[in-house]
């Protein structure tokens, strides 16, 4: 009981108590996760800017398993998203058509692309929305809520979640010169991609023995307009990340940016799609995760169209 009363109270303190734009699907986020038929698991992430200590990425996640002959709290969650999209600047839904197919999408954390997965469950179905944060005067900064979920005979597995970060317009405009932070190191990205191009930095750090850590979208990274040598110089420099080590936990971070990149790869010629096919099949032997490798064979298939 104490642990229902907690989620509780963290669901309330999810946004400020003036901001009502998200208010039915708050109550309805709450009502599931307190119910009594629900086993929740949950994680929680915040980051503040050290010198202001106004926040600047939030995560929470709240993991469910609840019998299927209560699928009306994931119905209550979904008329929830109904009920609140007017307020909502974009909302999305869908579904994967086949238990090993996905439509694979993440919402951003942060001021980064690399944000919380959405469609890895099989089978699963997602609905997210995006509200501007009331407090932010800019209007640059907006809260995501999202449920994810999976249906069977017995039992109902899902997740919500709750991020905090940057809008996708400020972030495209923001992608020009744009800095990010590997292991504490400034790295300068240019509007087309890696200023570091051959991953040279990355060896360093792995010569090391240290590991990428990026606080991570609701958008991809990779730019329309990025010409095909920048694609696939990019492309290269995530492959052999992965290759490193595919069983660390930045591979499905490094596996999430090549997926991005085959949605966006209009820029390569047929000659040099079939080349990157070829290195993910290569890739895709390298891992036993099932996930990875469907992720990889998405990727493949986002090729051929």
């Amino acid at each position: 009981m104490k642990n229902k009363l907690f989620l509780a109270a963290g669901i309330l303190m999810l946004m400020p108590l003036t901001a009502h734009a998200q208010g039915f699907i708050k109550r309805a986020f709450n009502v599931l996760i307190t119910s009594e038929p629900a086993q929740v698991e949950s994680s929680h992430k915040l980051n503040k800017n050290p010198g202001t200590g106004v926040k600047e990425g939030q995560l929470d996640v709240y993991e469910f398993t609840i019998p299927a002959s209560h699928h009306d709290l994931v119905e209550d969650v979904e008329r929830a998203f109904e009920q609140d999209k007017e307020k909502a600047y974009s909302m999305k839904t869908a579904s994967a058509t086949s238990k090993k197919s996905y439509d694979y999408t993440s919402l951003a954390v942060g001021g980064d692309d690399s944000g919380y997965p959405l469609g890895d469950i099989k089978g699963s179905r997602y609905i997210y929305a995006l509200f501007l944060d009331p407090e932010d005067m800019t209007k640059t900064h907006r809260y995501a809520y999202a449920m994810e979920w999976r249906k069977d005979e017995k039992e109902i597995v899902g997740k919500l979640i709750v991020t905090y970060a940057t809008t996708q317009q400020y972030r495209e405009g923001e992608k020009k010169g744009r800095i990010i932070r590997i292991n504490g190191n400034d790295v300068k990205l240019s509007a087309n991609g890696f200023s570091y191009g051959d991953s040279d930095l990355f060896n360093k750090f792995f010569s090391m023995g240290e590991g990428l850590s990026a606080f991570g979208s609701d958008s991809t990274f990779v730019s329309s307009s990025i010409g095909s040598e920048s694609w696939l110089s990019q492309f290269n420099t995530f492959k052999n990340l992965f290759l490193r080590n595919p069983n660390s936990t930045a591979s499905n971070y490094y596996a999430s940016h090549i997926y991005k990149m085959c949605k966006k790869a209009d820029a390569l010629d047929d000659m040099e799609k079939k080349m990157v096919i070829k290195e993910l099949e290569k890739v895709m032997k390298a891992t036993n995760d099932e996930f990875l490798q469907e992720m990889f064979q998405a990727s493949i298939e986002r090729l051929k169209k």
